[in-house]
């Protein structure tokens, strides 16, 4: 990634909301480990709290050497190994980009009559994200602002309109059955959030006020995740257990006056918000490969991981095996703890070590000189 490119925090943090949103509005009583969808409301705050601890060690990396991303760290740090975590950032990337565009493939196979090729939103959305990446990731945030507030507007919409239909005798005790569809809510919701690793890579050229910007995404992001999991469950009820997509139900059932089924509404907010995460991943995906082999653009492998993605997913719709493997929390949330948290934490330990080490050789040094000089004297 050129140092030359600089991304405001405001745009930045605005791309990692889209991409979370994109999260709860996906999640079903499948997913999330059975039907107390009120226990996502406990999730999203564990979620919440774990990014603030995850990103400690990102943090401090950052504090230590502001100029290098984690790919930087990782080739100063290990030497060639540094290139097997370049590698492993980039198909984490693409991955997760395989996850979500078959799962609006399901989406649209099963709730779109009538039904639209596979293929072709395949190719829709990949031209979309790949000219994006193309020109650059300040496009893609700059880009995010707008969608952000396309998004958020169309999300408040259908929650406004939605509130009147809420019942409170669709409401249960919160953990009601117990901790495990919490647990697993919450390996869920952290396993498909790829913010810390896109800070990873881009924030060193990130100006502005990061900190403020990180507090923001987060908490904003667990406002909406739980006012959408309350109006959810206050509308749909024990309906939510039957629905493979309750966010696209409840835009379905939601309305006033003359707007009435806002399902047209939840498909743009879904579009957009797939659009904007691919682009960046196919964008940070070409990144990771240009420190791999040392070229100065990555035009050639975006075109190459959107190719890949396209043909993955694609695949994943049509195999019940690997869709189980995609969907399940199994996959993404073990990769995503590494990439997130665990690479950057073994990276500090190394650079603390060596930084300590360093000291150690420098202190001796100067005792070695003092005592010389005391010897000529």
């Amino acid at each position: 990634m050129s140092r030359k490119c600089v991304i405001g925090a405001g745009p930045l943090f605005s791309l990692l909301l889209v991409s979370s949103l994109i999260i709860m509005i996906t999640v079903n009583s499948t997913w999330t480990g059975g039907g107390d969808f009120l226990d996502g409301v406990i999730s999203c705050a564990i979620a919440f709290a774990a990014n603030f601890i995850a990103v400690i060690p990102l943090g401090l990396l950052y504090r230590r050497k502001p100029t290098m991303n984690i790919l930087d760290h990782g080739y100063y740090l290990t030497g060639w190994f540094g290139g097997v975590l370049a590698l492993f950032y980039g198909f984490y990337f693409l991955t997760v980009d395989c996850y979500y565009l078959s799962v609006f493939q399901v989406f649209n196979a099963n709730m779109i009559d009538p039904e639209m090729p596979s293929w072709l939103i395949v190719i829709a959305v990949l031209a979309a994200a790949v000219y994006a990446a193309w020109k650059g990731v300040e496009s893609i945030t700059r880009a995010s602002v707008f969608i952000l507030v396309m998004l958020l507007a169309g999300l408040a919409f259908i929650l406004l309109t939605s509130i009147a239909q809420v019942k409170p005798e669709n409401f249960k005790p919160v953990l009601y059955n117990g901790w495990e569809q919490t647990i697993r809510s919450t390996m869920l919701f952290l396993g498909r959030s790829t913010g810390l690793a896109t800070l990873a890579v881009v924030l060193p050229v990130t100006k502005g006020g990061k900190k403020t910007g990180f507090a923001v995404w987060n908490i904003v992001t667990y406002v909406l995740m739980s006012a959408i999991i309350v109006i959810m469950v206050g509308v749909l009820g024990n309906a939510l257990q039957i629905q493979m997509f309750p966010m696209h139900t409840l835009a379905a059932v939601s309305g006033i006056g003359p707007f009435q089924r806002m399902d047209s509404v939840f498909l743009g907010i879904w579009l957009l918000g797939v659009f904007i995460k691919i682009a960046v991943d196919l964008y940070l995906f070409g990144s990771c490969m240009q420190r791999v082999f040392r070229i100065r653009r990555g035009g050639f492998f975006i075109i190459g991981g959107a190719l890949a993605v396209g043909a993955v997913s694609v695949l994943i719709t049509k195999s019940v095996a690997l869709q189980h493997l995609f969907f399940d929390i199994y996959l993404l949330a073990p990769l995503t703890l590494l990439a997130s948290f665990v690479i950057p934490l073994v990276l500090l330990l190394i650079d603390t070590l060596k930084s300590k080490n360093k000291s150690i050789r420098l202190m001796e040094e100067t005792l070695e000189v003092q005592n010389e000089n005391r010897a000529l004297d």
